[in-house]
């Protein structure tokens, strides 16, 4: 969990796949979910700004961005690129999602009172996700949507492999979170408390063309074993020795949730 949410550790990973990935991620998402002027979105786990930035540019003049995360670091970092566009439009606040109810009415804001809460690679750090998703409803206006993004499936399967080729043994928490989370927990959940889903996915092929970049990411990762560095590097090596390129592929997986029961 300490590693999930330094604001370095990440950049660093965000760095990684965005200089590689073959689909932009934001661009992907932004696609397939509406955000109009004039909206009032919540985002949680927004970390450094991945997402946060289009969100500010959709929502116009007229319109408003909360920012929440667990990190002081990412907030800082977010509040730094967005100084630029984003006026009295983005209001940030540092809570973990345990406690994001609480410290949004201490920062003064009101329940049903977004248009939207969007969410991508995070909700899965809660404690319980299902109280979490539940409290998140009830920040929504009437019409409010509810957006969930990320990991599912097969996803960084080539790079499990290899990890799991040097003897790292990863934890449940790192599986789940990466494979199970949102087709075991999020879509059932959603089905019972929402009319109306729409759910995309993709796959997004990842090729890092030296051993370099490939052991930067893992470096940042939260599966990270420096024990095991020398095995994995032997095994990335002989791998670039024979292919010349590092294919990883991050299956994605988008959850709108419209008309709440």
């Amino acid at each position: 969990m300490s590693r999930a949410t330094q604001a370095d550790l990440l950049e660093q990973r965000i760095a990684e796949n965005t200089a590689s990935q073959e689909i932009d991620l934001a661009t992907w998402i932004f696609e397939r979910i509406l955000v109009r002027p004039g909206d009032r979105v919540l985002e949680l786990c927004c970390g450094t700004g991945g997402q946060t930035l289009s969100l500010l540019d959709r929502v116009g003049e007229s319109g408003q961005v909360v920012a929440l995360d667990i990190s002081k670091a990412a907030l800082e970092t977010l509040t730094s690129k967005a100084a630029a566009v984003s006026g009295n439009r983005l209001t940030t606040v540092q809570a973990n999602l345990d406690e994001f109810s609480s410290a949004l009415r201490g920062a003064g804001m009101q329940q049903g009172s977004f248009d939207l809460v969007f969410c991508a690679y995070g909700l899965y750090y809660a404690s319980d996700a299902r109280e979490t998703l539940q409290e998140i409803r009830s920040w929504l206006k009437p019409e409010g949507r509810i957006v969930v993004v990320g990991p599912f499936g097969p996803n960084n399967k080539p790079l499990f492999d290899l990890v799991r080729s040097s003897g790292v043994e990863l934890a449940e928490p790192v599986t789940f979170s990466s494979e199970r989370f949102l087709p075991q927990l999020v879509l059932p959940w959603a089905a019972q408390k929402f009319e109306k889903l729409c759910v995309f996915t993709m796959v997004n092929r990842v090729r890092w063309a030296t051993a370099e970049r490939v052991l930067n990411y893992w470096q940042n990762t939260t599966f990270y074993d420096a024990e095991k560095r020398p095995a994995f590097q032997d095994l990335l090596h002989s791998h670039f020795a024979k292919h010349g390129v590092f294919i990883n592929e991050k299956w994605v997986m988008l959850v709108e949730m419209n008309r709440a029961r």
